[in-house]
């Protein structure tokens, strides 16, 4: 009886790990064919990734152009801005430096930046590197991103931080934050008296020889000078082998310069790197952070970063970016998701980060017990213009599990398309069946001014609202009763032909003038209110 039990037992363990041990070679040419139907459907020009098992690079490939409408193509070694996936390498840094003593997981923020604040003085002298890290702060979701956006730089960001309202108790809900990861590093700056870039290079680039990698805008960005171009015409340099990003703009896909404002913050989106050098980040994270028998981190730090700081119990069941179909229990950790992907017995606990910013988005994921790892990096989207990096990473987890086949592009595509038409919708519904100016459209003219976002100035030229932002002149379209519109491109370079921008001008004292206005694409807290400057 007791051989019985012990055979069944055997049988029901070879039966649920049956689906991890078979050969992924198998599904490699399905997933292949997966890549390239997807770069279809979402119209991506150029997407690289890659897949480590047992130790090995078992495929690296890369699809596309470097360019729309240009012939280079992607190779392995093109570098792409990673933006978020930055954050596991920070996150990754700080255990470190928590190894070496320099730092420790609970100090607190103000212990290294004296000038920290956040809106609750309770909550700033309780915050800690943890949770820096960890998306458990109490605040709303992207907090201050459109100062961000809108072109503010560290101070300006720091600044409308402090300001933001909590959502939630601190420590008690989820989330996500980037500046605050912004924040992180410049505690690392201040606790090491070195920069990112050299920390970054020294601690990881050299070290797991990725020679693609480099942090910030300067590294990569194209020198587009007559001289440079003489040089590659003779072969006397080679051309930088770096993806242009691209999105969407009056439903082209169109590619736009690298964004600036990508670096504001290089702790939180500030890598570059190729595919083939996130291979060696996959392996060395897999291999415990360590590389040819030197551990970079302690085994004791770096499972510290998988352990759940906060459950992300408030994600909708039918989040794109996490499906309830798939997906169960997801946490995060310390720059690491973490998540169960399957179905019934079919399952495995991943850890894993997205990204995405103007132009750019990428995934990357481990599976620790089947010594898996896979990074998909795209020179196309940002988080409201694309999520394919999200349906090929269904696609392939779907193959290995071995579940049943499911269109991820289909549903998250057509998913995107039913919330931008509901939106539209909604608008014209809301909008006068002749509209036209209330007023005369002198009367929105003048200065407003913001507490976040500075200044902007209303002129009228040519029968027409033109509005000034640091230095941008953006037409205003007239939309309905004292509403406009505008294109978000042309506010700043990270909202795409998906963002429509509005203004709507509110009058509290007189008729005469416009008192206040207020931006949808400017609008943080609770006090978003652009307010007349008198003069």
């Amino acid at each position: 009886m007791l051989f019985l039990l012990r055979l069944l037992v055997l049988g029901t363990f070879f039966l649920s790990n049956a689906f991890s041990q078979q050969d992924i070679h198998k599904i490699l040419p399905a997933f292949e064919k997966s890549i390239q139907s997807s770069m279809q459907k979402w119209e991506a020009p150029g997407v690289a990734v890659v897949i480590v098992k047992d130790g090995q690079v078992v495929y690296e490939k890369a699809f596309g152009v470097l360019e729309i409408g240009k012939d280079k193509t992607i190779n392995e070694h093109t570098v792409f801005p990673i933006a978020s996936l930055t954050k596991t390498f920070l996150a990754t840094l700080i255990a470190g430096l928590v190894d070496e003593g320099k730092l420790k997981w609970d100090d607190l923020v103000t212990k290294y930046l004296p000038d920290f604040s956040l809106s609750d003085p309770d909550v700033t002298k309780k915050f800690t590197i943890r949770d820096l890290i960890s998306h458990r702060s109490g605040l709303k979701p992207f907090s201050s991103d459109r100062v961000w956006y809108a072109g503010g730089n560290q101070t300006e960001i720091i600044q409308s931080l402090s300001k933001q309202h909590f959502k939630t108790p601190f420590r008690q809900d989820y989330a996500y934050q980037n500046h605050l990861f912004g924040v992180a590093g410049l505690v690392v700056e201040k606790a090491t008296g070195q920069t990112l870039n050299d920390l970054f290079t020294k601690r990881f680039f050299e070290p797991l020889e990725m020679k693609d990698s480099s942090v910030g805008l300067e590294a990569i960005e194209q020198n587009k000078s007559w001289f440079t171009a003489i040089k590659e015409f003779f072969g006397l340099c080679v051309p930088k082998n770096v993806a242009i990003p691209h999105y969407t703009l009056d439903d082209k896909v169109v590619s736009i310069p690298i964004p600036s404002q990508m670096y504001v913050f290089n702790g939180s989106t500030g890598i570059n790197t190729s595919i083939h050098d996130m291979s060696k980040w996959l392996l060395f994270n897999l291999n415990n952070c360590a590389v040819n028998g030197r551990q970079l981190v302690s085994k004791e730090n770096c499972a510290e970063l998988r352990k759940s700081n906060i459950a992300a119990t408030n994600l909708k069941f039918d989040d794109l970016q996490f499906p309830g179909t798939r997906i169960r229990n997801v946490h995060y950790g310390m720059g690491w998701f973490l998540y169960e992907y399957g179905i019934n017995e079919k399952k495995v606990n991943v850890i894993g980060h997205m990204s995405g910013f103007s132009g750019v988005r990428g995934l990357t994921f481990l599976i620790p017990e089947h010594n898996l790892g896979v990074a998909i990096l795209s020179n196309f989207g940002a988080m409201r213009v694309s999520l394919m990096p999200e349906a090929l990473r269904s696609t392939f987890l779907d193959l290995y599990l071995d579940l049943p086949k499911h269109d991820w592009d289909q549903e998250i595509t057509q998913t995107m398309s039913s919330i931008r038409t509901g939106n539209k919708q909604f608008m014209i519904k809301e909008r006068q069946q002749n509209p036209r100016p209330c007023k005369d459209l002198k009367v929105y003219e003048g200065e407003f001014e913001n507490e976040q976002y500075g200044k902007i100035k209303i002129t009228l030229k040519d029968d027409k609202l033109w509005m000034t932002y640091r230095s941008r002149e953006i037409l205003l379209n007239h939309w309905n009763g004292d509403e406009f519109n505008f294109s978000g491109n042309e506010l700043a370079l990270a909202y795409s032909g998906t963002d429509e921008g509005q203004i709507e001008f509110g009058f509290q004292k007189s008729r005469q003038k416009a008192d206040v206005c207020l931006i949808n694409l400017m609008y943080d807290s609770q006090d978003d209110l652009f307010k007349r400057v008198e003069k």
